[in-house]
C-alpha cells in the first residue's frame, strides 16, 4: 500500500489528476494512516517474539531448521510450553516428564525420514509416530487447538445471553448446551432438513407422542403407492 495505490485511491487520483493540492492532501493522509497502522500492529504483536506465543511457532513445520542445525532446536520452547500447560496436560493423563525425551525422538524420526518437512502435516505425523511419542504429540495437539482470537468465544457468550435470558434462567446445563449447539453449529435455516429430527422426536419417546402419527404416515404411504399404481395403469 505504500508503493502502489489501491482501486479506490486510483479512482480518486484519476478524478483529481489536474488538482495537485487535492492529490498532495490525499497522499499525505494516506502515508499518515499507514504509519499509524504499522505502529499499532507492531505494538499489538510485540509479544510474538517472546514467551509462550513465540514458543508455539514450534508446531509450524516451515520454521524448522535444516537437519545439521537441529541438535538443540525446540528444547527451550518445549520446556516453556510444558511448564505453561502442565496442569492441563497432567489432568489429561499426559506424562509431562517424558515430553523432553519424546521431543528428541520426534525430531530424529522426522529428520531421518528424508522427506521435506514442509510437505508433512501433523495428522500424518500423529498416525505414524503416535505409539513412540504420545506425550509430545498431545502437547502439539493442545497448541494446535489454541484459537487465534477470542471471536468465537465472544459469539458463544452473546448467543448464551440470548438463549438463557431472564425468562429462561432455570435452563439446565445440558439443555443450554444443546440449544447453543443448535445455534452455533447447525446449518442455516435454508439448508436445514428437519425430517430426521422430527422422526427421532416422534420415535424416541417411550409413549407415542401422537398416537395417530405412525398410522397417518402408513396411510400416506399407502395412498402414495395406490396413486403411483393407478398412474401406471392409466399409462398402460
Amino acid at each position: 500500500m505504500y508503493h502502489r495505490p489501491g482501486p479506490k485511491l486510483k479512482a480518486c487520483m484519476k478524478e483529481h489528476e489536474n488538482d495537485d493540492s487535492v492529490l498532495n492532501r490525499v497522499m499525505k493522509a494516506k502515508f499518515e494512516l499507514l504509519d499509524k497502522l504499522c505502529q499499532s500492529m507492531q505494538i499489538r504483536f510485540t509479544d510474538m517474539t517472546i514467551g509462550i506465543l513465540q514458543a508455539t511457532k514450534l508446531v509450524n513445520l516451515n520454521s524448522w531448521p535444516d537437519a545439521d542445525r537441529s541438535k538443540e532446536f525446540g528444547e527451550s520452547e518445549v520446556e516453556e510450553l510444558t511448564t505453561h500447560f502442565q496442569s492441563i496436560l497432567t489432568s489429561s493423563g499426559v506424562a509431562v516428564e517424558l515430553i523432553p525425551h519424546e521431543w528428541t525422538i520426534l525430531k530424529t524420526r522426522l529428520y531421518e525420514a528424508g522427506e521435506s518437512l514442509h510437505m508433512k502435516t501433523w495428522p500424518e505425523i500423529n498416525r505414524s509416530l503416535q505409539p513412540q511419542c504420545p506425550d509430545i504429540l498431545s502437547l502439539v495437539d493442545l497448541i494446535l487447538t489454541v484459537p487465534a482470537s477470542t471471536a468465537d468465544c465472544e459469539r458463544g457468550f452473546n448467543q448464551m445471553k440470548l438463549v438463557k435470558n431472564d425468562w429462561r434462567s432455570r435452563l439446565t446445563s445440558r439443555s443450554l448446551c444443546d440449544l447453543l449447539t443448535v445455534q452455533l453449529s447447525s446449518p442455516s435455516i435454508e439448508n436445514y432438513d428437519p425430517t430426521p429430527a422430527i422422526q427421532l422426536w416422534h420415535q424416541a419417546s417411550i409413549r407415542p407422542r401422537r398416537p395417530e402419527f405412525m398410522e397417518g404416515k402408513k396411510n400416506a404411504q399407502e395412498s402414495a403407492s395406490e396413486t403411483s399404481e393407478s398412474d401406471s395403469d392409466e399409462q398402460e
